[in-house]
């Protein structure tokens, strides 16, 4: 690990303090330091440790700050109000069955498909989640099991967002399919533009039944898909070229009016 002479903290009037290796030859001043929050430089990307040896006292790279995969991004009041409705929802009952209509355009049988039926699970909103190194993807809502603390295809973890004007970046969209082919993951959208025609959510019919929280595209198993087809069967495109797989989700998400363009 690379070494250091010097690291930077933020001190208690929250100004960025320089400090010298020289000074770890105090124990009150190493044990001090030891609480602090230690950088490479001001605003630093790094995280520094002290190593107190008897001849050569210098401060290490312990690991790397995780910042934002996509930073900046500006939501719209709509996104907004909607994240905090569908967040509140899922807090509110206990039971959730995660799914779709098979056939959205049939006025008689729909057809509404379980994905997973999920119950006992915690939700929370801007979560951020570490899926890769030095970074981390804010879910618009994430929730997991926290009663059994399991991970499994039975208790996945489940994320879900509301997409107005914003989709992933291509760097945070190949993440996450990478991420939900090796471990139980999925992610359902919310697209404003067309709810509650091809997503929604709605209360359990009897206070001992499931919710319905539908979604018309999710990513799951290395895939995107759109109800129960995976993007690479409707075209002739693989997750194995993430630029061009990207590329086409995107296109045809503006094309059919399921992301709405800025103002």
């Amino acid at each position: 690990m690379p070494k250091y002479e010097e690291a930077s903290y933020l001190n208690d009037q929250n100004e960025w303090e320089l400090v010298s290796y020289l000074e770890l030859a105090s124990e009150e001043r190493r044990a001090d330091l030891r609480e602090r929050d230690l950088r490479e430089k001001p605003q630093g990307l790094f995280q520094l440790g002290i190593r107190n040896h008897p001849k050569t006292p210098h401060f290490f790279e312990k690991k790397p700050i995780r910042t934002d995969l996509q930073p900046g991004i500006k939501e719209s009041e709509e996104h907004n109000k909607q994240q905090k409705m569908i967040c509140a929802f899922l807090n509110k009952y206990e039971k959730h069955n995660l799914g779709y209509y098979e056939r959205p355009w049939d006025k008689q049988d729909k057809g509404y498909e379980s994905l997973v039926k999920v119950k006992n699970y915690t939700w929370g909103k801007e979560v951020r989640f570490g899926l890769i190194y030095g970074k981390y993807v804010v879910f618009d809502i994430f929730g997991r099991d926290e009663e059994s603390l399991a991970l499994t295809d039975k208790s996945p973890f489940i994320a879900i967002e509301v997409v107005d004007t914003h989709f992933h970046s291509q760097k945070a969209f190949k993440v996450l399919l990478e991420t939900s082919k090796n471990l139980p993951l999925i992610v359902g959208y919310m697209f404003l533009t067309v709810t509650p025609h091809f997503n929604s959510v709605k209360k359990p019919v009897r206070s001992n039944s499931f919710s319905n929280v539908r979604f018309q595209c999710y990513i799951s198993d290395g895939s995107f898909w759109y109800r129960n087809e995976r993007l690479e069967d409707l075209y002739e495109v693989s997750p194995a070229a993430p630029e061009v797989y990207y590329n086409l989700i995107k296109e045809k998400l503006y094309e059919d009016g399921y992301i709405r363009a800025e103002p």
